[in-house]
């Protein structure tokens, strides 16, 4: 079974290996595609950031209750500077 995960993956390399090796510009079937894989994107991230709206305060109280480091949402752009 594949997940969404790996079902966007999937759907995001096919798109770009087809715009790669094709020798004109993108089509307006691979355009079309692209805008497509941009949506359900950022249907990926609503979700997620309402699983964690819903979800994560309750998690964290457990975490407490354990003495555990709670569990902070970072942003993009805290993710991409803790890389370099």
């Amino acid at each position: 079974m594949i997940t969404g995960e790996e079902r966007l993956r999937e759907n995001l390399t096919d798109l770009y290996s087809n715009i790669v090796f094709f020798d004109g510009g993108p089509t307006q079937t691979q355009i079309e595609r692209a805008d497509a894989i941009a949506r359900e994107i950022i249907d990926v991230q609503r979700e997620f950031d309402a699983w964690t709206t819903r979800e994560l305060a309750g998690i964290n109280a457990a975490c407490g209750a354990r003495s555990w480091k709670p569990i902070a949402v970072i942003t993009r752009q805290q993710w991409e500077a803790a890389g370099q």
